[in-house]
């Protein structure tokens, strides 16, 4: 199962973290898997690209298992940028609960959302 972590402080998102397999189909052929991480990977476009926020990505690979853990980290904003990366992270929060919600079903479970607040 993907698991898909939404950390907020307050209103705001300030990180995501992203880890597992959905398990719906083999790692390189998985539509689940394909996905959560173009949802990742747009996040992580649009803040690099519309908000020039660098290196809030990281991404923690183990090659001798394959298994890949990702994340978000949004760090302190100046006023121009708070109501930009808001929207990012909150379409992406949608992506993420629409995905979720077309995946699941009572007999299998491909993705799980937590949503914490600090």
């Amino acid at each position: 199962m993907i698991t898909v972590i939404i950390d907020r402080s307050g209103e705001d998102i300030k990180a995501l973290y992203i880890s597992g397999h959905s398990g719906y189909a083999d790692q390189g052929s998985d539509i689940i898997c394909a996905a959560a991480s173009t949802l990742f990977y747009t996040a992580v476009i649009a803040l690099e690209e519309l908000c020039s926020i660098k290196d809030a990505a990281v991404i923690d690979q183990d090659f001798t298992t394959d298994e890949v853990n990702v994340q978000i980290r949004i760090p302190e904003l100046d006023e121009g940028n708070k109501e930009k990366v808001r929207t990012i992270m909150e379409t992406i929060l949608v992506g993420f609960r629409s995905l979720k919600m077309s995946v699941n079903d009572d007999d299998a479970q491909y993705i799980e959302l937590i949503e914490s607040r600090n």
